[in-house]
């Protein structure tokens, strides 16, 4: 069929104009014109009229329209108007322009039209180098949206582990309590374990919920970028005529990820007080503790026993001279990385760390953070919290911390260094590593 309207058309064309004839005119010399065309192509009355084509003089003294040819040649725009994707739907020529108000490609004969008299037309090749640029720029909020997705997906997935870890640690400690309450307190024990267990799986299930609410948007999004590629890879027409609809996919405003809170198991519930509670049925060698910390809301500094009576400040760190170097990398790393070539410094690569690069200091995370620097440091400290997954980074004149991980899975880091600058190297100050314990009782 394609090759059938492109064989009439070349057979209907003007040799003038390139287009459809329009009021066609037969020559002696069987060559066909447009009238207009023919009009110009002669001059005024009186000059020698040959044919554009051969110069066989005519003999014609009024171009006169042939009637079949015009029929056909109005037949073959109504069959490209239906046919053929490539051919204006007003005109039936070929699309040769973009009409930069409609969004729309159209053809030369549009430019007389009332529809696009006023409209702002240019080239179909520099509009679909425009358009992808545009759409390239319209993609930046959308993979910065999902990039947050992603992030926010991720953290849930580790406060899923962290759920489940959280319900076996408590589980045991309620074991030993119970243990120590002998064989006829076991119906009391199996009461409390299945009530951790119901929370246990309404917090996991609220996660679940979430994640899969996450998965959603992941997915409609990934989709959506994934289609806009498809259609950046088209042809400059077939992807200008969607374009109205592809450039819409990309307007559509959607909220940042919600974090969510009170997802953690409630520790305090299941282990505050629980000698005393027991006490109430069976008044023998029990105690009661008037405050219980909740290892939940405990500030990141501090480690709280498995009975939520003892509250230890716990710090491990060490000072990083990096006065006057221009390129370092300082942080900590997981034990079992590759320790030659290249790596990615991101949290899911095993690294937690922050640097100075090109006079800009960012943690990289995923994407990376800028750091808000009031002066330059002359050194940098690390803070280990293994217990609580953490890593922070000080500048030791400076109360407020310049970044903290919180996502430390890994059961085993190292310090991990890295300069490029020669002059200055980087040097660990004279100071010991060092674990203070503090301990403060409820």
């Amino acid at each position: 069929m394609a090759s059938r309207l492109r064989a009439l058309e070349d057979e209907l064309s003007c040799p003038v104009c390139g287009h459809i004839l329009r009021e066609p005119v037969l020559l002696s010399c069987r060559h066909r014109f447009c009238k207009v065309c023919l009009e110009g192509s002669w001059g005024p009355n009186g000059e020698p009229r040959d044919c554009p084509l051969c110069c066989r003089r005519s003999s014609l003294e009024q171009l006169l329209v042939s009637p079949v040819l015009e029929r056909a040649c109005e037949s073959l725009r109504s069959e490209k108007r239906r046919r053929d994707p490539l051919a204006c739907g007003e005109h039936g020529e070929r699309l040769a322009l973009f009409c930069l108000e409609d969004l729309l490609p159209v053809c030369d004969l549009c430019r007389t039209s009332p529809n696009h008299s006023t409209h702002n037309l240019y080239s179909l090749e520099d509009a679909a180098q425009d358009c992808k640029e545009e759409l390239k720029n319209a993609l930046i909020p959308l993979q910065e949206n999902l990039n947050l997705f992603e992030k926010a997906k991720l953290n849930c997935d580790q406060m899923a582990e962290h759920i489940k870890s959280q319900a076996v640690h408590t589980e045991r400690q309620i074991q030993e309590e119970f243990e120590k309450l002998h064989q006829f307190l076991r119906e009391e024990e199996e009461a409390r374990i299945a009530s951790l267990k119901d929370e246990e799986e309404q917090k996991s299930e609220l996660i679940k919920d979430k994640i899969e609410g996450m998965d959603g948007e992941i997915s409609y999004i990934a989709d959506s970028i994934r289609a806009i590629k498809q259609e950046m890879r088209s042809e400059d027409i077939a992807f200008l005529q969607n374009y109205r609809a592809t450039i819409k996919r990309t307007w559509s405003t959607m909220k940042d990820p919600e974090m969510v809170s009170g997802a953690l198991i409630d520790v305090a519930k299941h282990l505050g007080n629980l000698r005393f509670n027991i006490w109430e049925k069976m008044r023998e060698v029990v105690y009661y503790t008037p405050v219980t910390v909740d290892p939940n809301t405990a500030a990141s500094c501090f480690l709280v026993s498995e009975d939520l009576t003892t509250v230890q400040c716990y710090k491990e760190s060490w000072e990083v001279d990096v006065r006057d170097n221009t390129y370092w990398v300082i942080g900590v790393a997981r034990d079992s990385i590759n320790r030659k070539g290249k790596h990615i410094l991101t949290p899911a690569e095993g690294f937690w760390t922050i640097r100075l690069r090109n006079g800009e200091y960012k943690a990289c995370s995923a994407p990376w953070t800028p750091l808000n620097m009031s002066r330059e440091p002359d050194a940098i400290r690390v803070t280990l919290d293994m217990d609580r997954g953490k890593v922070t980074f000080h500048d030791p004149r400076v109360r407020t911390a310049l970044y903290t991980f919180t996502d430390i899975l890994s059961p085993r880091v190292l310090p991990y260094f890295c300069t490029a600058c020669k002059l200055y190297p980087l040097r660990i100050l004279p100071r010991r590593l060092s674990v203070t314990p503090e301990y403060y009782h409820g």
